[in-house]
């Protein structure tokens, strides 16, 4: 190397201190230096596995599959499973271009034996993969791990070993990791050792920050008591803190300075880590060095910063996308380049670097450059570090540890048992490598004055250009106690409403302050709301408190009969006004009405932490839901020549599991249609149903067009339900109630979303780390209260019977944290009310051949507080199996197989949501196109269901009424009655089965050719651009979200005497059109029946009605205008869904009630890579 050259810049600069501009291009020379130098010294091994690089960067299917083959083919429990992937990738992408011939003429004999000899290929293949990846992830094994760590020490190169292990989901592998890291620690060949918070405490909580802080600082302790008692030189072992998250930086920089404070470590010199990437790093760390200057003023040690550029942007991407926040990253390259010199400045100032030493961790040579020449400028070269990744670029390391004089290499250690943890790590390094921006990405094959060196060059220099002007402080700024909420123009497009970022600490102190001053304060009774006017009841009762037995937070009146009729009166009276007001003037309301509930936002929150035993993030998205429904259904209806007519009065009877969010959107939607509503609260969340309906009477609606009648569940309640006045019953419950509301009036017109018995499946191709994290949220999220929550897993049978799956899924719910929902930090609250039998029984009793994997225990005496249960070896016709517990106890069933696993799934009455974890793209295209539940998830867990994304709805006993989805476009169109007043105008040409149909109808009937030429032509248009492809409004990089019609098989078209020849026909050409096999059943025989090709029942509705009792399994719709009560109740009892609105010649509003609605989600993204799947 060239020395002479870099000792003359370093001493030119030490002579002759140069402003920032010269010092940039002066470190330019001393990049090509070093560049020269390292490529002097590179190996031959180092420049073929740079040229293979190199080639990658040019192969994106080679990228491709390197990228999945690390991610799936060494995750499944059996060498043939994985096999048969390692072959699908290989048939899919293709060898990789960038391989040499012999490896690839290698990979291609070993995918052909794969499928003769797994057991003896697979174990070759992950073999390879540990070599090839040995020189970035070292064994931890001691026998192996010593000799690479004195080779390192022998060349002068201090190590920074970080212990990879299990996934950390649970608290029980928490301490394995701390007990690994106190092991390292303690070993004599380590001095140096990185750990981030979330590897000793599974269980960060941010609106607990304050008792998530006191449990990280207690670990913390450990580690550096450790630290300390075994010394080295002299000198405590050095614990860096890093950093991956930013919603830990606050709570990483907190625990370390806190725990630094105290007077056993206040002698200690420890180290965090900061990202320049972050424009929050800046300020954090001058903080840091101003409290080191305070503690070294007072007698302490210094610390340590490590400033990188960061390297979890793909998943900080995703993180902003789904939550609608701001990214916390800056958004350019630039930026971050910039904002890491300006933190490079920071470290050098010789005030700073006197009590802070700065370790510099890049692998561009710019930057090493750069900091070289500056830290000479300021006298400080003994403070400040170069560090940077063992086994990337090695000789450039070397380079650099000889002209430094020093190095820190930083290397991750895995034991081999846990390699396939090593996973995420290594796609991370594979992407930020092959990453487009990154130095290392041009570095392989890099020459001076090449394009790719004056393409980093260039880069580096207007970095360092705008490094004083570069924005600072955090991007996401989102300030409850602060922001303004203003109603939506118009005309703006549907936003999602953004829950509340937890990692900003002013909105968690705003949330707990709400919280806190509820739990203090005594609250009014809830009176009635009639006809405008605050009422007493006819009598009054006292609400719970699940979290705290015996405690009566409020009381509330209930209505008797003389008050629900005055509310009957005032409806019906309130109709015409607000009919009047017209679609736009009452959206312009539900448009306020959201502003509204975000004023009410924390009021909301505290109310469902009392009311309903919700924990504050769960209330918080419940918010969010509910302000999404006023925006979405103030812009959901497109008539083209029809006309809504309200019902008149929807009754609406909400859940208590979503006392907040279910009764707003419900309200709104029968509202925005044209319609008065009467709200009857669930009795166990009366009060938080106050607090919404006031946010909308303030918002403007009319406290006579939106009363609150809390009344009993008895004759009462029963005489509101089935009063001739209300015009249709929205309800949200169980599919008991759904069917005692029709047994009390069959002509009921019901909208009810009821229960279900849903289930995730995990196959072998799933990530099980990821798979049994999401499967835990599903089960156990609001204690297993949501409708969508997953009470069962369907697991195959390698994973179910894998020791590690079990041990990983039980430590994972075993580590929720059991508590008051008045508990900030409590991920497990209570259930709504003391259990009742099936719930019981849930929790305490196993059937035959059940296990518990975790049994649940009662909590401080609190018999609505419980610890998560699992119950292994649950059978697929077993009672739990069938019955819906609502509660905190997941059941376990062992499948043969996918298709095994996908016929226990759909073997139900309902059909609610469901779920699959694979990484195999196959069983995937499987699995979406047989299973049969309203919302389906790939990837990610089932619950969660946000306005426009996954519109929330069921199939089968999960639903009654026309089945549109909450939350989609077809909801608000059904809460009325349609009426053609002109022709349909969007139309296309029909297909020719359609138009010889149509042919011959318009023959039979000569007065309807106008309106059936138009509803044919309105089919076609609307089956080309609505029902016959997916939607996606979201349009979302890390996940697709797509809203697709999935059509009934058969239908039985039933014509009554009433019907004009012209509906008739019109029935014919949809079903048709929609490609639905169907017959028809007739009350006459009408002579152009003689045309059709399909068969014709002349029966009376009698005859029907007995006729059903042996059809359940042949249709599955009845379409059926005005269908008579016994005629719809025969149908609900045969399981078909009934269709009985007018018959309309739109076919957007016609076709929806001879479909099923379904919403298919899918995680696109790995670690936050989008990975193109095999083609």
């Amino acid at each position: 190397m060239n020395r002479a050259r870099i000792d003359q810049a370093i001493s030119k600069v030490k002579q002759h201190p140069e402003d920032d501009a010269l010092l940039a291009e002066m470190a330019v020379n001393v990049a090509a230096e070093l560049l020269r130098a390292s490529q002097k010294r590179e190996k031959w091994s180092e420049k073929r596995q740079g040229a293979q690089l190199a080639r990658m960067m040019h192969d994106p299917s080679g990228k491709a599959f390197t990228l999945a083959m690390a991610d799936q083919v060494f995750r499944p429990p059996s060498e043939s499973r994985s096999a048969a992937q390692f072959r699908h990738l290989v048939d899919g992408y293709g060898v990789p271009e960038y391989l040499s011939m012999p490896e690839r003429i290698a990979m291609l004999a070993g995918s052909a034996a794969s499928a003769v000899a797994p057991e003896i290929v697979m174990p070759a293949i992950t073999e390879a993969m540990r070599r090839q990846s040995a020189s970035v992830i070292l064994p931890a094994e001691e026998r192996k791990l010593k000799p690479l760590l004195d080779k390192r020490h022998k060349a002068g190169m201090r190590m920074n070993l970080n212990q990879l292990g299990e996934a950390i989901l649970g608290e029980e592998e928490a301490e394995k990791r701390i007990q690994a890291v106190i092991e390292r620690i303690k070993s004599p060949d380590c001095d140096y050792l990185s750990v981030k918070i979330s590897a000793i405490f599974s269980q960060i909580h941010l609106v607990g920050y304050d008792e998530t802080l006191e449990r990280i600082k207690d670990r913390l302790r450990r580690l550096y008591r450790v630290a300390i008692e075994n010394p080295q030189n002299g000198k405590p072992k050095f614990v860096n803190l890093d950093m991956e998250e930013y919603r830990d930086l606050r709570l990483t920089c907190d625990a370390f300075r806190q725990v630094l404070e105290e007077p056993e470590f206040f002698q200690l010199e420890a180290g965090i880590v900061l990202q320049a990437y972050l424009p929050d790093s800046w300020p954090v760390q001058k903080e840091l060095n101003d409290w080191a200057r305070g503690r070294v003023s007072k007698g302490g040690a210094g610390i340590k910063i490590r400033i990188v550029k960061g390297a979890n942007l793909a998943m900080e991407s995703v993180d902003a996308e789904i939550h609608d926040w701001e990214l916390a990253p800056y958004s350019t390259k630039e930026e971050v380049d910039a904002n890491f010199k300006r933190m490079l400045h920071e470290g050098c100032r010789p005030e700073n670097a006197g009590v802070v030493r700065l370790g510099v961790a890049s692998h561009n040579l710019f930057d090493i450059a750069y900091a070289l020449l500056l830290r000479t400028r300021e006298g400080v070269e003994g403070r400040i570090e170069f560090e940077m990744l063992e086994g990337m670029a090695n000789h450039q390391a070397r380079t650099v540890h000889e002209t430094a004089g020093g190095l820190l290499l930083y290397a991750p250690v895995v034991l081999r048992e846990d390699f396939h943890s090593a996973i995420a790590y290594l796609v991370r390094r594979l992407d930020e490598n092959t990453s487009e921006e990154n130095f290392l990405h041009d570095l392989f094959g890099m020459k001076e004055g090449g394009a790719a060196w004056e393409k980093q060059k260039d880069r580096f220099l207007k970095a360092c250009a705008r490094k004083d002007t570069v924005a600072f402080g955090p991007r996401r700024l989102q300030d409850r106690t602060t922001e303004e909420n203003l109603p939506l123009p118009a005309d703006a497009p549907f936003h999602n409403a953004p829950d509340t970022d937890w990692s900003l600490t002013h909105n968690t102190r705003w949330a707990r302050a709400h919280v806190e001053a509820l739990r203090k304060s005594e609250i009014a009774t809830v009176p009635l709301v009639i006809d405008g006017k605050e009422e007493v009841g006819e009598s009054e009762v006292e609400a719970q408190d699940p979290s705290r037995p015996g405690a009566v937070p409020y009381c509330h009146a209930l209505a008797g009969p003389e008050q629900i009729e005055r509310a009957l009166q005032a409806a019906v009276k309130a109709r015409g006004s607000w009919i009047e007001l017209g679609f736009e003037g009452r959206a312009e309301l539900l448009r306020k009405v959201a502003a509204e509930i975000g004023k009410s936002r924390g009021e909301a929150i505290a109310a469902m932490v009392m009311d309903g035993g919700k924990a504050v993030y769960e209330a918080d998205g419940e918010v969010s839901e509910a302000i999404d429904f006023a925006n979405y259904y103030a812009r959901s209806i497109q008539a083209d020549g029809a006309k809504l007519e309200p019902f008149g009065t929807v009754l609406v009877t909400p859940p208590w599991n979503f006392p907040f969010a279910i009764p707003c959107g419900s309200i709104l939607a029968a509202l925005v249609a044209g319609n008065t509503v009467i709200l009857k609260p669930a009795p166990e969340t009366v009060y938080t149903a106050w607090i919404m309906v006031q946010t909308l009477w303030r918002a403007g609606i009319p406290k006579d067009v939106l009363q609150f009648v809390p009344c009993p569940d008895n004759e009462i309640g029963r005489s509101l339900v089935t009063d001739s006045r209300i015009g249709a019953v929205i309800l949200t419950g169980a599919y008991e109630t759904a069917r005692m509301f029709l047994g009390w009036k069959p002509e009921l017109r019901l909208f009810a979303e009821t229960s279900g018995k849903n289930a995730l499946i995990i196959t072998a191709a799933a990530d099980p780390d990821q798979a049994v994290k999401d499967l835990v949220k599903s089960a156990f999220g609001h204690s297993g209260q949501k409708c969508s929550a997953a009470s069962l897993a369907i697991v195959e049978a390698e994973v179910y019977d894998s020791p590690g799956f079990r041990h990983q899924l039980y430590d994972a719910a075993a580590s929720l944290i059991s508590g008051s929902s008045w508990n900030f930090d409590a991920t497990a609250t209570p259930v709504i009310r003391e259990p009742g039998d099936a719930l019981m029984r849930a929790l305490t009793t196993l059937d035959a051949g059940e296990e518990w994997l975790l049994k649940p225990e009662m909590v401080d005496g609190n018999p609505c507080l419980w610890t998560p249960g699992i119950k292994l070896g649950v059978s697929e016709d077993s009672w739990f199996r069938r019955t819906e517990c609502f509660g905190p106890v997941l059941g376990v069933i062992r499948a043969d197989n996918l298709k095994h696993a996908i016929r226990i799934q759909n073997n139900s009455e309902f059909g609610l949501t469901g779920g699959i974890h694979s990484l195999d793209d196959r069983e995937i295209e499987v699995w979406k196109d047989q299973v049969e539940v309203g919302n389906a998830y790939i990837n990610r867990p089932i619950t969660g269901a946000i306005v426009q994304r996954q519109p929330f709805g069921g199939w089968k006993r999960s639903c009654f009424g026309p089945g549109s989805k909450a939350g989609g476009p077809n909801y608000v169109a059904q809460f009325g009655n349609w009426k053609t007043e002109s022709l349909p105008e969007m139309v296309s040409t029909p297909p020719k089965k359609v138009a010889d149909l149509l042919g011959q109808l318009v023959a039979a009937i000569p007065s309807a050719e106008a309106a059936l030429t138009a509803a044919a032509g309105s089919d076609a248009f609307w089956d080309k651009h609505e029902f016959s492809v997916s939607h996606d409004p979201t349009a979302m990089r890390c996940e697709a979200n797509q809203f697709r019609y999935r059509r009934f098989q058969r239908a039985l078209i039933r014509v009554t005497a009433e019907q004009t020849d012209e509906e008739v026909a019109r029935l014919l050409l949809a079903a048709t059109a929609i490609g639905i096999h169907f017959a028809i059943s007739s009350e006459t025989k009408r002579p152009w029946f003689s045309v059709l090709k399909v068969g014709v029942q002349v029966e009376s509705v009698e005859a029907l009605v007995r006729r059903f009792s042996g059809v359940s399994s042949n249709y599955d719709l009845l379409r059926c205008p005005q269908a008579p009560a016994s005629l719809r109740a025969a149908a609900i009892d045969a399981g078909m869904r009934l269709a009985d609105g007018p018959v309309i010649f739109n076919a957007k509003l016609e076709w929806p009630a001879w479909h099923r609605e379904q919403a298919v989600t899918e995680t696109l993204h790995r670690y936050g890579n989008i990975v193109p799947k095999p083609y």
